[in-house]
């Protein structure tokens, strides 16, 4: 015959073994948390310097040693945006966010001296709709902004042949059109930002 459990064994025990997984648990996550910090940073902030250098249309060294001597080299901070000496002249780099169709879209975007051509575009962060808006990433599509000029109007998907026309994502319309709206606000947000008018 089995012995009747007691209130101990019932009641109490369950909840000290479940307080102390808990507590291991958090122990673990908080030290794996404390010990990569530094390097979550790091990947961070090199991941938003590579940024800043596709904008701008720099060559540099894709490893974390590489973009970090070209943008100590080659970038300088100012007031709300970044400037960068080229072959071509000084070029000019705006953060810039917006909404996208499911949150923010933040890209960086690189203006020559007239701060209306493109000297390039890279994303910053997105929540976009893998495969569809998401593709917003891929480097045929911010390349794209590469030399051209703004207001850009969206044309097909691989149909773009005006300095102004850009291809939207085929399936993507909402976010390209999101996109479209971002970009056009750059030179006027540049010219603000940079000289004041």
């Amino acid at each position: 015959m089995k012995a009747k459990a007691t209130f101990y064994q019932k009641r109490i025990y369950p909840l000290v073994f479940m307080l102390a997984v808990t507590v291991f648990c958090i122990l673990v996550t908080s030290g794996l948390y404390l010990t990569t910090q530094d390097r979550a940073l790091a990947n961070e902030l090199s991941f938003t310097r590579r940024a800043i250098l596709d904008a701008g249309g720099l060559q540099y060294t894709p490893t974390t040693d590489g973009i970090e001597k070209t943008y100590k080299e080659k970038i300088q901070v100012e007031d709300g945006y970044y400037t960068a000496d080229s072959l071509e002249g000084k070029r000019y780099i705006l953060p810039m966010q917006g909404p996208g169709l499911w949150g923010t879209i933040a890209i960086m975007v690189g203006l020559e001296e007239d701060l209306t051509t493109f000297s390039g575009l890279a994303i910053v962060s997105q929540n976009e709709t893998p495969g569809l808006g998401a593709r917003i990433e891929e480097p045929w599509f911010t390349k794209q902004f590469q030399g051209k000029k703004s207001p850009f109007s969206l044309v097909n998907e691989g149909t773009a042949q005006k300095p102004n026309e850009i291809d939207a994502i085929t399936g993507a319309t909402r976010t390209s059109e999101y996109f479209r709206n971002l970009t056009n606000r750059a030179a006027t947000d540049a010219k603000r930002i940079i000289r004041g008018e």
